[in-house]
């Protein structure tokens, strides 16, 4: 299971990046001049790369990670929630994908036996 609960750990970082570029791309599109894209995207590789280290922790079978391992799950519960919510249908879609990455990932986790 500590494979799994690295392979989600990989999949949301790699998700969290995929937005942060988006981020980037979209205010090139448009000549955005409200806020700071380019910080909102360094914020968010460095929320992804934390994300990707707490997973490398969780295949190491180091304790320390399991605990920041489900609070990241509990926000990614959080902003599927949000998602589905939402009145557009891709949000909604992307509400659910985003839930069975979460759930999946707390399953794993309790699975994952504790080491020493």
């Amino acid at each position: 299971m500590r494979r799994v609960t690295f392979g989600i750990a990989v999949a949301e970082s790699l998700i969290l990046t995929s937005y942060a570029i988006s981020i980037i791309i979209a205010a090139i599109q448009v000549n955005s001049k409200v806020g700071s894209p380019i910080s909102e995207t360094i914020i968010y590789l460095i929320f992804a790369l934390a994300i990707y280290w707490v997973g490398r922790g969780m295949d190491k079978s180091q304790s320390w990670a399991r605990t920041p391992f489900f609070v990241i799950q509990a926000f990614v519960g959080i902003t599927a929630y949000t998602l589905f919510v939402g009145t557009d249908i891709s949000y909604k879609i992307s509400g659910i994908l985003l839930a069975i990455i979460a759930l999946v990932g707390v399953i794993a986790l309790l699975k994952t036996p504790i080491s020493d």
